[in-house]
């Protein structure tokens, strides 16, 4: 339903492409949990991708004045989400050994939430697995200065 959601108006798109990534990354988190690493890491894709472009539509509806209550709601779960995303792709790099992945998704949430506590958390981990201990003292301290 979702899916066929996306060839509707300007104001369900958003919402479809909202719901169809927390649909997907859920779906990754499950076949991460059962073993299917390959599976997990296509749905975390199509979660990002369509959070991503939901993202853009919510911004471009909120800059022509056209974001309703309810568009309102998906705006603000966007950040939670997309963080979600983030976290799922990079553990799933990270678990199939790929360090540098891991560490270039985690660096892309720092760009993306700069602000989130969260986003240095993952950043840190990944750098303290690679011995890049300094960094990761530097990305940690900047969690904790943001989580007070």
């Amino acid at each position: 339903m979702f899916l066929k959601a996306l060839r509707c108006e300007a104001k369900v798109v958003p919402k479809a492409m909202m719901n169809l990534g927390l649909l997907y990354n859920t779906r990754g988190n499950f076949l991460a949990q059962t073993g299917d690493l390959d599976g997990a890491k296509s749905a975390s894709v199509d979660a990002a991708k369509y959070l991503d472009e939901a993202k853009h539509l919510l911004d471009s509806l909120a800059s022509s004045g056209n974001l309703d209550s309810d568009l309102k709601t998906y705006f603000e779960r966007y950040r939670p989400l997309r963080l979600q995303a983030h976290r799922l792709a990079g553990q799933l790099s990270a678990g199939t050994g790929d360090l540098e992945s891991s560490e270039a998704e985690f660096r892309l949430a720092t760009k993306n939430f700069p602000e989130e506590s969260l986003s240095w958390q993952m950043l840190s981990r990944v750098l303290e697995m690679q011995g890049k201990n300094e960094e990761a003292a530097q990305a940690l301290s900047r969690a904790k200065s943001l989580a007070t």
